[in-house]
């Protein structure tokens, strides 16, 4: 049994061989969230670009631009754990419909400013924060649906799949976006993002008569041989239906059932008991946020710096290193979809991990051709550490409870960022650009140490 009360499958035995499988996607379900999530983050890259030139047509500079993004930043991490809650009590479905519809409407309203060219920017921070608050919802529901629409022995390779597509829309979509913004207008790119989330809510519509027609589909089979493959069936079928989710990991009748015979069964689970009970929730919460406190800066800051002062290789440089980290992340996506199976999951990923701290570690030291190569074999291992420790998560965890443990985790990875900015900052202006990178490596390090240490995370 899982700590959270949920059944975990025994470690294969024999020769494990990695593979590549692509069944996930012959999920309807899986493959509308698929679509959803692909032309979703497509999007995003079109509000990042047009953002930057919108605040400049306008007439402001660095400090609005820093305005915008600090009140997106802080709304998104104030709606993250409510992402959670009503994914576990409404459904994580209507939940990312909530995010994109609202999402929809603040940039549909930051394209009437920009035509009106009215040169309120105070409109803009009020609509950015809302796409902010929008955007917190969405990634808590996003993981927490993927286990109710693939079987358990798909749900790494759904994971993977989804890191490779999200990777793949952001390596394409920043390109793409810079030529409409240059050629067009930070207006029209602000209305492709638009339509997209626009495309993204209504594949997520359909999602629920997709489960709907999967749930008929076993009912009509008249297959009753296995009670855990009905349970199964209608985890994945249930979207919309957190009660009898919450029912279902309660594993027994309520209080108020009405059908006699067998006694009420045990109250499910609450999400500070999990917490309290949980050594696996706390080690990769622990993980978690160590993991993130100095990336961000180092990614925001360093990374800057280190390609414009010390590499002499400016802006272009700059785009050719992110490049390289999301070219590595995007194998890493495809990789880790082929470890389905793959025994001691949980030390592989920490492995990972302390592979992905020493790359880091080695960014700085290697010259230009050295630092994107160790900058595609960082972004392969942090994918692949995130793809694992999100899958045995995912499986460890009460489907009543897991849109709350999602949106704990994405809120041990976030919220340190600001704090994880400021002190790049610091460090840079006083020590130099190298110092940023070889603390992240020192701490990424001992963030996966600690994590190969223990056992209930060692032994997932």
């Amino acid at each position: 049994m899982g700590e959270s009360g949920t059944a975990t499958a025994p470690a294969p035995i024999g020769r494990f061989r990695p593979r590549l499988s692509f069944a996930p996607l012959r999920v309807r379900g899986y493959r509308l969230l698929f679509a959803a999530e692909l032309v979703s983050v497509f999007g995003d890259a079109f509000h990042a670009v047009a953002l930057p030139f919108l605040v400049y047509q306008f007439g402001g500079g660095a400090r609005e631009l820093g305005l915008l993004v600090a009140a997106y930043g802080v709304c998104r991490l104030a709606t993250t754990p409510l992402g959670g809650i009503l994914s576990d009590r409404i459904g994580p479905r209507r939940v990312m419909l909530v995010s994109d519809l609202s999402r929809m409407v603040c940039t549909a309203g930051i394209v009437v400013v920009a035509v009106a060219d009215a040169g309120n920017v105070l409109a803009v921070v009020v609509l950015v924060a809302g796409t902010g608050l929008g955007s917190g919802l969405f990634q808590p529901a996003a993981y927490a649906i993927t286990p109710r629409l693939l079987p358990a022995e798909q749900l790494q390779a759904g994971n993977g799949l989804h890191s490779t597509a999200t990777f793949a829309a952001g390596m394409v979509g920043p390109g793409v976006a810079g030529i409409v913004v240059a050629l067009l207008s930070p207006a029209v790119a602000f209305g492709v993002d638009a339509v997209t989330f626009a495309v993204s809510a209504a594949c997520l519509a359909m999602i629920g008569g997709a489960a709907r027609a999967t749930a008929l589909a076993a009912t009509a089979s008249g297959d009753r041989a296995a009670s855990g493959d009905r349970a199964g069936a209608g985890d994945r079928a249930a979207a919309d239906d957190p009660a009898a989710a919450g029912d279902r990991a309660g594993a027994g009748a309520g209080p108020g059932d009405s059908s006699g015979g067998s006694p009420p069964g045990p109250a499910p689970i609450g999400f500070w008991q999990l917490l309290r009970e949980s050594a696996l929730l706390r080690t990769v919460l622990v993980v978690t946020a160590a993991a993130n406190l100095t990336v961000g800066g180092m990614v925001r800051v360093g990374l800057p710096s280190l390609s414009s002062v010390d590499l002499g290789a400016g802006a272009g440089g700059l785009g050719g290193l992110l490049a390289a980290f999301t070219a590595g992340s995007l194998v890493g996506g495809l990789f880790s979809a082929g470890l389905a199976g793959l025994p001691r999951r949980g030390a592989t990923a920490m492995v990972a991990g302390l592979v992905l701290g020493a790359a880091v570690a080695l960014v700085p030291f290697a010259g230009y051709p050295g630092a994107v190569l160790a900058l595609v074999t960082a972004g392969l291992a942090s994918t692949v550490t995130n793809v694992l420790v999100i899958t045995i998560v995912q499986q460890n965890t009460a489907a009543h409870l897991l849109g709350r443990v999602m949106s704990a985790i994405v809120f041990a990875a976030l919220s340190l960022f600001p704090l994880s900015a400021v002190a790049a900052g610091l460090v840079v202006d006083r020590y130099g650009s190298t110092a940023v990178f070889l603390a992240t490596g020192a701490t990424l390090l001992a963030a996966f140490v600690f994590g190969l240490s223990r056992p209930e995370l060692r032994r997932q």
